[in-house]
Order: structure tokens, then sequence, then C-alpha cells
């Protein structure tokens, strides 16, 4: 940690009566990592996030909050992009993590793109727990001026839900309306 470094508790109420704190701490062997913490219902569950003070890998809580769980989120150490991590709230392990897409908190969805999987993005039902593969229609995406070049993707956005299918838009084309459904995946 460089001289004048801060690094700043950080805490949220959760939904479901659960509160967050994220906090610095020294482990065992006396080096800076920083913790978070679950608490409901008089019990408290502390678990590491990062071993590291770097300001650029420290997650933020950023008001993503879903019945069961919750969103962390960090520009990943100076890539140009934005991260996330899905925590279980009752157990506060780590469920998912992927490159920041959409948060579609009334239908709990999660938007993303997988680095570990060829780049490849998806749609996350937070409540089945069912992902969606997401194959972008580039025909569609070249008829539009909005959307024929590379940074059109992730522009994407979670537009509307349905029993069958996700709709999904492109908000670089607004006022345009550029859209496309997705069947939902099955569930296991």
């Amino acid at each position: 940690m460089k001289k004048g470094d801060t690094i700043e508790t950080q805490s949220a109420f959760l939904k479901n009566n659960y509160k967050l704190i994220i906090f610095p701490a020294l482990n065992k062997k006396n080096e800076g990592v920083i913790n978070f913490r679950l608490i409901h219902n008089n019990k408290e569950n502390t678990q590491l996030l990062v071993d590291t003070f770097i300001a650029n890998y420290r997650p933020y809580y950023e008001g993503v909050d879903f019945q069961n769980y919750f969103t962390l989120q960090s520009n990943g150490g100076g890539t140009s992009n934005y991260y996330f991590w899905l925590y279980e709230k009752e157990t506060g392990n780590e469920i998912l993590t992927g490159i920041c897409g959409d948060f579609d908190l009334k239908n709990e969805l999660i938007l993303y793109t997988d680095e570990d999987n060829g780049y490849n993005k998806y749609i996350y039902d937070v409540n089945t727990k069912v992902k969606t593969l997401i194959e972008l229609p580039y025909e569609l995406m070249d008829k539009h001026e909005c959307t024929k070049y590379n940074n059109s993707p992730k522009t994407l956005y979670i537009k509307k839900v349905t029993k069958e299918y996700y709709y999904l838009a492109f908000e670089i084309c607004e006022p345009l309306l550029v859209q496309f459904k997705v069947k939902k995946a099955a569930q296991l």
C-alpha cells in the first residue's frame, strides 16, 4: 500500500435484512487484505475478498441486489473491462463472475461476457441458475449504422422478458430501437 492511500470501509443494507460490510484487514501474516462480512439475524459470515490493497483490484458494492444474491464490481485491475462477482447472501460463496453487461433487477437477470468461455455473451437467471447463450445477430447488425462497429455489443441491454424469450436492444442505437430476441435456455 502506498503511503497516503486510504482503503475505506463500505457498508450497505441489502434485501432480506442483510447488511454487507467491505473492510480492510490484516491476515495472519500481517499483510493487507480486504474482506467482506454479511450480517443477518445476528449471524456474521466473513469472507476474504481480495488479498491486496491495490485500489484497481478492489471490488465495490454498486447497488446490484437480488433477493438471495448480490454483486460486487471492479474494473479488474487496469483492463478496459468492468467485472462483477455474484455472491450468495446465505453462504457468502461466489456463484458467478464475468464482464459486466446489464443487470435486470426486476427479473433477476445478468447479461454478461464470459472471458473464460471464448468471450461469449450470456444471460444468467439468478433464480433458476440457467445460462442462456446470446448469439449476436450479425446480419441484423450489418443493416444498421449504429451496430456496424466493434463496440456495439458492449451496449446491449435487456429490453423485455417474456415466458419464452429475452429481448435485447443496443443502447448505442437509441432513439432508434434495434432489438432481437433469444429463446430462453431450458432448465435442467
